[in-house]
């Protein structure tokens, strides 16, 4: 994928492929972490130090951008402990269950793991952002390297809020009905999905051909990025269409989903609004390769 990004000009492929490129980065080194909060964690406690972060202080932060209860938070963290990213510990320093008083820091293995995955992120931003895949010089240790890009993603995720937002009060919906959706389309299951059916439309490709996909079709493309099985896919898609997301089709007396133009406008939108940011990020991050490429300033 990373040797596509120079071949368009238009902006909010480009972000699309980079962003595509770098959750199939985060599966690589984090396999089976991919809610959003998952990321939040690693992130944190990555950047904690020997201290720790508290489970509070993560909560915090979960609740601010997600809604998320502390119950929920604490799952994340055990999620991440069980595959040894994270250790679990009290004041005194000793080793604990996760809990809401809980501090939570890096291990070994997630300093190996999440050192490796900014390396390929910093090349898949220069190669995104400045055409150029060289291998950066920067030290992916740098703390203000990894502040930076913790930074572009919650611009990311503020972005695609407002998007979503966007294309749900377009359906006229009752502010509950419109909140309940708003709580669901934050998650990065619902990004996914929504950025397959985008990548396979006009606003996401010049290839010609039908522009939806079979809902069976969605489940199995689907399942080895979000592992989720087939009614839950189903379940998404359908909140899809109720929200304005996707159109109803049928291909071969087979149901069928395409994206509708609204949702298609407006995530284009908010993508090619994304650009100067990952613009700006590939500059602090690898400032002595210059000015990026004419065809995205």
């Amino acid at each position: 994928m990373r040797s596509d990004f120079g071949e368009s000009k238009f902006p909010e492929r480009l972000v699309a492929r980079f962003l595509l490129e770098y959750y199939s980065i985060w599966e690589k080194y984090f396999p089976g972490l991919n809610k959003r909060a998952h990321w939040h964690v690693i992130f944190l406690a990555r950047t904690s130090g020997t201290a720790g972060i508290s489970s509070r202080g993560l909560h915090r932060t979960l609740y601010g951008s997600y809604g998320t209860d502390i119950r929920t938070c604490i799952e994340r963290v055990k999620d991440c402990h069980r595959d040894g990213f994270v250790k679990v510990f009290d004041a005194s320093n000793q080793e604990c269950a996760p809990s809401a008083g809980c501090l939570v820091g890096p291990t070994d293995v997630l300093w190996e793991c999440f050192d490796a995955h900014c390396r390929e992120t910093i090349e898949a931003i220069c190669a995104a952002a400045g055409g150029d895949a060289a291998r950066p010089r920067l030290a992916v240790h740098d703390e203000t390297a990894i502040s930076e890009i913790y930074r572009f993603f919650g611009a990311c995720d503020q972005k695609w809020r407002e998007t979503s937002e966007q294309v749900v009060r377009q359906r006229g919906l009752t502010p509950a009905y419109r909140d309940d959706a708003m709580d669901h389309l934050v998650t990065y299951q619902y990004w996914a999905i929504v950025m397959l059916l985008w990548s396979a439309s006009p606003f996401g490709t010049d290839h010609g051909g039908p522009t939806a996909l079979v809902v069976d079709e969605i489940i199995s493309r689907m399942w080895d990025r979000l592992r989720l099985g087939h009614l839950a896919i189903k379940e998404r898609v359908a909140n899809l269409i109720r929200w304005g997301f996707f159109a109803e089709e049928t291909i071969k007396k087979h149901k069928a989903v395409s994206l509708t133009p609204q949702a298609g406008a407006a995530i284009s939108s908010g993508l090619a609004e994304i650009m100067p940011l990952l613009a700006d990020l590939r500059d602090r991050l690898v400032p002595e390769r210059g000015t990026i490429s004419a065809h995205i300033a």
